[in-house]
């Protein structure tokens, strides 16, 4: 893994975060994206040479609504920059994770993803990013 691509964080009312985290940075979004497979609306923040990823969910079912329902609004993922998804996921396994996707989705951002459970990763959801080419 590279680095920390970026940290997601579960929001309840999109627009109404993006005006918090632009007052909280000092700039706003760079970013709106929605991922249909995910039920999931996003929007991004640069600060420095880090991201954040605000994800607000578009229907009931979608893991960002069951995670707020659960835990509230807060933060969700830590996600890796992966030079290699696949050998990354493949490696991974070999090490005893559990991988929630071992086929490499499309996420957002123009990034390749997949995530590895929380139960082993000492409750962190993780996910490994790649740059789309």
């Amino acid at each position: 893994m590279d680095k920390i691509e970026h940290i997601g964080i579960a929001v309840k009312d999109l627009e109404k975060s993006n005006q918090l985290f632009a007052a909280l940075f000092g700039e706003k979004h760079y970013k709106t994206e929605e991922v249909l497979s995910e039920g999931v609306k996003t929007s991004f923040f640069k600060t420095g040479p880090n991201k954040i990823e605000l994800l607000q969910a578009t229907n009931a079912e979608s893991p960002i609504a069951k995670f707020i329902d659960k835990k509230g609004e807060g933060i969700h993922h830590i996600a890796f920059a992966v030079n290699d998804i696949v050998s990354e996921i493949k490696r991974l396994k070999n090490e005893g994770f559990i991988i929630l996707n071992e086929t490499p989705k499309k996420g957002a951002d123009n990034k390749l993803v997949a995530f590895l459970h929380p139960k082993s990763t000492n409750g962190v959801l993780i996910e490994l990013c790649q740059e789309i080419n």
